[in-house]
């Protein structure tokens, strides 16, 4: 158990646009029928709200005007570990979509989406799964079906952080996601994010997928699980090893 009521687990915050957040708000009506919807104007405002109550699931509209300017997804997943972080956008660029990922971000809703497929997001994320745009995977697809091999592959592997290339060289012994986070320590939660961001980062859908690409990756095989961090950081992990889990 998660410590939260059934009330909090139908309790959801939308943050943003007056129109929107109705929109919104219908939609995961349809998808939570009884759902506590609360809205929130603006980011300090939703901050607040969900300092002061427990939420099951945070929706922001980051295209809307904030006062208090971009909304720091960091911070609110390092307070709130367990809540359901989405976002709703007009911009579907895929790295975009992946820097809101890393940040914490559990899916990405283009605003273009239609009703049903709006309704499929957000029944996704309730359940906790990450979601990603039909159209970046595709986009995606296209372009290894135009260039099975590009050049860009030796690059990406060498652009995976420590912790990812932790996660990635599990992942490709068969590990499942609750034994990686076991192994390394971590919430299964955040093992799901990071698998999310190494399916964007290879430019694959599915985890098969993820293990044969990385695995023709020469440099794969030579992923340095300290290669993210800073020299100090190195040196203290050196030192001592156990402190690695704070990274």
């Amino acid at each position: 158990m998660d410590g939260t009521s059934a009330t909090d687990r139908r309790r959801i915050l939308i943050a943003g646009d007056c129109i929107l957040r109705k929109g919104i708000a219908s939609i995961v009506r349809g998808v939570i029928p009884g759902a506590s919807i609360v809205e929130a104007s603006c980011f300090s405002d939703a901050a607040a709200r969900l300092r002061s109550d427990q939420f099951l699931a945070a929706i922001f509209d980051i295209d809307a005007r904030d006062p208090d300017g971009p909304i720091d997804f960091r911070m609110l997943r390092a307070e709130h570990p367990r809540l359901i972080l989405a976002v709703f956008s007009r911009t579907g660029n895929a790295d975009v979509i992946l820097a809101h990922l890393a940040a914490g971000v559990n899916g990405y809703i283009l605003g273009s989406a239609s009703q049903s497929e709006s309704e499929h997001a957000i029944g996704m994320l309730l359940e906790r799964a990450i979601y990603v745009p039909p159209s970046v995977l595709a986009s995606g697809s296209d372009r290894r079906n135009q260039d099975p091999a590009p050049p860009t592959l030796r690059r990406k592997a060498r652009g995976v952080t420590g912790r990812q290339g932790a996660v990635l060289r599990l992942l490709m012994n068969k590990c499942s996601n609750k034994e990686i986070a076991r192994e390394l320590d971590l919430s299964p939660h955040t093992v799901k994010i990071h698998v999310s961001a190494l399916l964007r980062h290879f430019s694959v859908q599915r985890r098969m997928d993820l293990a044969l690409v990385a695995s023709s990756d020469e440099h794969t095989c030579c992923l340095d699980p300290l290669a993210s961090l800073s020299t100090p950081q190195v040196d203290a992990l050196r030192a001592d090893p156990a402190a690695a889990h704070a990274y």
